[in-house]
């Protein structure tokens, strides 16, 4: 299996700021994706992402909620690669702002989709961070 992780310093956000934009359809469609369904934030909730060009949602069930320094996804729909594996959201409060780690578990190899979305995630970071930072909404996909 193959696992990627990822970590953002956010400035000037708290960790429920920050939870919110990825818990909520307010928040993930400020930086993500204009096209999702998130239904609530609570265990057992799916949230359904499209992306332009893209065939499949991305779907990804919550499998644990912990306001506001902690979100799990279980993938359970997408492209070849993703479903079964985990994202993890972890957010600790630091220095006038809040850490936020990504982890993305499970994947089944180091190929060309996890290489993709290696850098994806990156790219999705920054887009939280200016989002966050600045209060302007500009999901990284929109249709």
């Amino acid at each position: 299996m193959a696992d990627m992780h990822h970590l953002i310093q956010l400035d000037g956000v708290d960790a429920a700021k920050a939870y919110a934009a990825l818990t909520t359809q307010d928040g993930i469609t400020g930086w993500w994706t204009s096209r999702a369904t998130v239904p609530g934030a609570d265990v057992g909730d799916l949230l359904r992402m499209s992306f332009p060009d893209a065939p499949v949602t991305w779907d990804m069930r919550i499998q644990k909620a912990e306001p506001p320094a902690l979100v799990e996804w279980d993938c359970v729909g997408g492209p070849p690669g993703w479903p079964s594996t985990r994202v993890v959201w972890t957010l600790e409060p630091a220095d006038g702002g809040v850490v936020v780690r990504l982890d993305h578990a499970g994947f089944p190899a180091v190929d060309d989709m996890f290489r993709i979305v290696t850098v994806g995630w990156a790219q999705m970071l920054l887009s939280l961070k200016a989002y966050l930072e600045s209060g302007v909404r500009k999901p990284f996909f929109s249709f």
